[in-house]
């Protein structure tokens, strides 16, 4: 379950522009139809696999430079199913191979996923609001959720993020909790949808990351009026400094 979620979480991200289109309900059909049959023969269900994952949404991902923040960006992603025929066709050929597989050491196969994990942890917002919690505020961008919200309002918002990641991890763990993990997952839905909106304004959810789908306004926009609500506090503070003195 905590693989599916975080797989459809970041793979369905506003960022990688993704059209999906009705085919995308066919398939969710299918996987429940799948998913149904499983459960009646006793097979473990169909679940995303993370790394893989973003791995093809990487690969068919076309980037262009944006000149206002002189990084890339996301400009189309090729939404295809030849692609993943493919891949899993070839995964099946492995079959055949499996006696030359056993001579591949299992730290060399561990390596390699480790190597696709940490690679895809670039561009993570959750990541990067980690390391930007013990960075200098001026070595950071403009539009980093430090400058627009300050930078108590984004740990806090962070250290509930971790708190939920560990809580996740310790349910899993736990063989007598393990059973009732889709609970916990509804959990965390609650959770975001209507108990944080109590403390955090779409604005601010939008500019740490997380925003609400298909409630808030662009990025962008958003991000420029947190940048002047910055701006005029700063400029609020210089002149009551100025008056004091």
């Amino acid at each position: 379950f905590m693989d599916q979620n975080i797989s459809v979480r970041v793979i369905n991200n506003p960022d990688n522009k993704l059209k999906k289109g009705p085919a995308y309900n066919i398939d969710m059909v299918a996987l429940g139809l799948i998913t149904g049959a499983l459960s009646l023969v006793g097979l473990p269900w169909m679940c995303g696999a993370t790394v893989q994952s973003m791995n093809h949404l990487k690969a068919m991902t076309t980037t262009k430079f944006n000149e206002e923040t002189q990084e890339a960006a996301i400009d189309h992603v090729t939404e295809t199913r030849l692609t993943g025929f493919i891949i899993h066709a070839l995964i099946a050929s492995t079959v055949k191979a499996l006696p030359l597989l056993q001579y591949l050491p299992i730290p060399v196969v561990s390596g390699v996923f480790l190597y696709l994990g940490r690679k895809l942890m670039i561009g993570n917002s959750f990541i990067e609001r980690i390391g930007d919690a013990f960075a200098e505020t001026k070595r950071l961008p403009k539009k980093n959720p430090i400058n627009l919200l300050g930078r108590k309002k984004m740990n806090i918002f962070t250290s509930l993020q971790v708190a939920c990641l560990g809580g996740l991890w310790a349910f899993k763990q736990n063989p007598a909790t393990a059973i009732f993990f889709p609970s916990v997952i509804g959990m965390l839905i609650a959770i975001r949808g209507l108990i944080l909106p109590k403390f955090f304004s779409e604005e601010e959810l939008v500019a740490l990351g997380d925003p609400t789908p298909k409630r808030s306004k662009s990025k962008q926009q958003i991000e420029e009026k947190l940048e002047q609500q910055q701006q005029q506090q700063q400029q609020q503070a210089a002149v009551a400094s100025t008056s004091s003195s």
